[in-house]
């Protein structure tokens, strides 16, 4: 078991797909119950009497679809990540073969940079570390 996952995990999770699919589930008959009735009203069946159905039924199918999201996120996480991970590997790859010669350029131009500096610095000769001083008898 993983450190992030408590001991009902598994239990929680189940229960969460088969809630969120049970309400879920009974939401999306309420509904349909609902609206027919209500599109029936048109054909000259009356008023709508059991449009009230949509009122418990849009609510339910809410919070089945909620349920349903939590319960199922980490099947989904680990779709997305199957799916993704060879892509992103394969581009990074490319972008690594591809920027092998700017990544020498640079670092050529790096080291000649600092090798001049550590030159420029030897050659002042004010100190042992290298610093210069500002003194009237060496010109700088």
């Amino acid at each position: 078991m993983s450190q992030l996952q408590t001991p009902r995990h598994t239990a929680t999770r189940t229960f969460l797909r088969v809630a969120g699919l049970l309400l879920g589930a009974t939401g999306l008959v309420f509904l349909i119950i609902g609206l027919a009735s209500f599109f029936a009203a048109f054909g000259g069946d009356g008023p709508p009497r059991l449009f009230w159905c949509c009122w418990v039924g849009m609510p339910l199918l809410f919070v089945g679809s909620v349920l349903c999201r939590f319960g199922f996120m980490g099947a989904v996480a680990r779709y997305t990540a199957a799916e993704q991970v060879p892509v992103a590997a394969a581009a990074i790859s490319d972008l690594a073969s591809g920027t092998q010669d700017a990544v020498r350029t640079v670092s050529r131009a790096v080291a000649e940079g600092v090798r001049e500096a550590q030159s420029d610095a030897k050659s002042c000769g004010c100190s042992k570390n290298g610093a210069c001083q500002d003194t009237p008898d060496r010109g700088h």
